[in-house]
């Protein structure tokens, strides 16, 4: 009658000493595995807002707006492609004019587009530094992979309209997509080197950039095969990681109707080191990179 349960009810210890402690409750810090997703998950947000603030502002003041992201490696790898096409030349092993122009133009386009704009990519986004969840890697990973897919959006777009009329279309897309990422990749990793060579100055930096750029294309081997060449200066052209990359993306387009020369060992390693000593670089240079 007082509102207390009989003690016949309340629930007692085996030895009949009374009722058992009750359990305590322990929330633990998260782990190691759940504090890593998270971050990884904040960092995937953060990169794709970069992206789509990097798209309006490259893109979305033009005439045609974002549609330049793809018009712009589209009408320079189809201008040089036709050039080549209307000399009626003919390439070894019966290629396709057009489209061995297409897959050779149009990844240098990302290459000289990554390596380019490298050197402004932190200046360009300095108030977004503002924001602590920001850092300069998210810049770079940001840009570099808004390059990579608008080259391979425009790729595909070229190929296929060159398919409908000619009737030649890609062996493997999936090859040669692995082939631009590698580029891609590379191309990251000096990005990532010339971005922290702004610490002696961003415009010095510039001036030399560009005309590495351009003097390097002969070398890159985006217009030309190895298989031309003899034996000797195949050895050469093979010490050139972007040559590899090339023949794999070739190999994408037309198949095994000639022979191909790459090494994914040597490339891979090329790519891991340029990305491991461009992080640490950016890393050592953060503190002395100012923004006016």
């Amino acid at each position: 009658m007082d509102g207390y349960p009989p003690a016949s009810s309340v629930p007692q210890l085996p030895d009949g000493s009374g009722p058992p402690p009750l359990a305590s409750v322990s929330i633990g810090r998260p782990g190691p595995g759940a504090r890593l997703l998270a971050g990884l998950r904040i960092q995937l947000i953060v990169i794709g807002a970069v992206m789509m603030r990097e798209i309006h502002t490259r893109f979305g003041r033009h005439h045609m707006g974002y549609l330049w992201l793809f018009f712009e490696p589209m009408i320079l790898g189809g201008c040089i492609a036709g050039v080549h096409a209307l000399t009626g030349h003919g390439l070894p092993g019966g290629l396709d004019i057009a489209s061995f122009y297409i897959v050779g133009y149009t990844p240098y386009y990302l290459f000289r587009s990554i390596i380019n704009r490298s050197a402004s990519a932190l200046h360009a986004n300095a108030p977004l530094f503002y924001h602590r969840q920001v850092t300069f890697l998210d810049i770079m990973i940001a840009r570099n992979l808004l390059d990579g897919a608008s080259v391979m959006i425009a790729l595909l777009i070229m190929l296929g309209g060159l398919g409908a009329f000619t009737n030649h279309w890609p062996y493997d897309l999936v090859w040669m997509a692995f082939g631009i990422t590698l580029i891609m990749l590379f191309c990251h990793g000096l990005a990532l080197l010339i971005v922290s060579g702004t610490v002696y100055g961003t415009e010095t930096v510039e001036r030399l950039v560009h005309p590495f750029t351009y003097l390097t294309i002969p070398l890159t081997g985006a217009f030309y095969m190895v298989e031309w060449f003899s034996s000797e200066v195949q050895e050469l052209f093979l010490l050139i990681p972007t040559v590899h990359m090339f023949e794999i993306i070739r190999e994408g387009q037309f198949g095994p109707v000639v022979q191909y020369h790459y090494d994914l060992g040597y490339v891979a390693a090329w790519v891991m080191a340029l990305n491991l000593l461009g992080m640490l670089a950016l890393r050592a240079a953060k503190s002395r990179i100012e923004f006016n």
